[in-house]
This record gives C-alpha cells, sequence and structure tokens, in this order.
C-alpha cells in the first residue's frame, strides 16, 4: 500500500488542506485525517504489535500533528512529516509498552486449520516479531516500513529524513540480519 491512498486528491491539494487547518478549518484537518488515518494505524500496529495501542498512539500522532502543523514549511507535504511523527512517537511508545505488555485477544475468528498448524504460525509471528525487535532502530523502522507496509524507498527516505541509497543499505543489512536471527527455524 502506497502513502496515500486511492483516488486521494492530488498533493497540490494537501498544502491547501494544511494552510486551512492553519487557519483553524477543522473541515481540512479532517480531509488530512480521512487520508492518513487507515495508513498511520497499520504502520503503529507495525511497531506495537497491539491494535488498541495502535489506536491511541495515531490519536496522539494526529493530535500533535494538529498542535504543531505550523511547524510544517509551506509547500512541504503533509505525509512524510505526519509519519516521521509517528514513527518517533511509535518508537517511544514502544519502549514505555515493553515494560506492561499483555497479550491481545484476536479479533478474528482462530483459523480452520490444525492445531499443529495454527501453532507453527504463532510461532513463526512471535519469532518474527522478537527478531524484528533485536534489529537496531532505522534498520527495523525501514524493514516495517517497506517490508510490512508497502512504503517505498523514497517514501521512507522522506519520512526518514535520509538519503535513498542509506535507505537501500538499511533494508539490505535488516534482511541479512534477520536471515540470520531465524535461519534454524523450519519452514
Amino acid at each position: 500500500m502506497a502513502a496515500t491512498n486511492e483516488g486521494a486528491k492530488p498533493l497540490e491539494d494537501e498544502s491547501q488542506l494544511v494552510e486551512r487547518v492553519r487557519q483553524g478549518d477543522p473541515d481540512a484537518f479532517a480531509a488530512l485525517v480521512d487520508r492518513y488515518a487507515d495508513q498511520a494505524f497499520a504502520v503503529a500496529y507495525g511497531f506495537l504489535q497491539h491494535a488498541q495501542d495502535a489506536e491511541d498512539l495515531v490519536q496522539d500522532a494526529l493530535l500533535r500533528a494538529l498542535e504543531r502543523i505550523d511547524s510544517l514549511r509551506p509547500g512541504s507535504s503533509f505525509g512524510p512529516w505526519f509519519y516521521r511523527l509517528l514513527v518517533n512517537a511509535a518508537l517511544n511508545r514502544r519502549k514505555y509498552l515493553a515494560r506492561r505488555r499483555t497479550a491481545e485477544l484476536p479479533l478474528t475468528a482462530p483459523a480452520q486449520d490444525s492445531p499443529a498448524l495454527d501453532s507453527e504460525r504463532a510461532q513463526l509471528q512471535t519469532r518474527l516479531a522478537q527478531a524484528l525487535g533485536r534489529l537496531p532502530g532505522e534498520l527495523e523502522t525501514v524493514v516495517i516500513l517497506h517490508d510490512l507496509e508497502g512504503f517505498t524507498h523514497p517514501e521512507i527516505a522522506d519520512i526518514l529524513g535520509i538519503p535513498e541509497g542509506t535507505c537501500r543499505s538499511h533494508l539490505f543489512r535488516a534482511r541479512r540480519v534477520l536471515r540470520a536471527l531465524l535461519e534454524d527455524f523450519e519452514e
């Protein structure tokens, strides 16, 4: 999934929305929320692995964006700026939540597969989450944004404020580390 929704208005309209938000137009901010909330939830969930925490984080990041909208340079895109706020908040929130993590109840009915297959999937998901958590911060962030959420290298570079080549290098290194961490896991 790309950073902007299918059928979204052109980026030029986004700068007009930001200007209207600066002038206090709540409908303009609602349009930005509509444009970014779903993808923001997916990104937050990628970091936190807990639906309620991800929802809280997105709400907090949206409020922070509204409070800090004047710090967005005129003509700059809202999306990368907002995702940078979100990712930084996610990294901070995850550190805090690591001290009080509780198990999340599944939102959907369990799969109709065999108990052995369900167990294997759960074990793989746990191993992947643990391996991701062992990556250095920016490497993990790039993997989550690229491999789990579908952002492109230019979008990630813009969000993180790093060169595109650095983004590609981080992804290559992260995948190599993940392969090493997961090599003993049987398919």
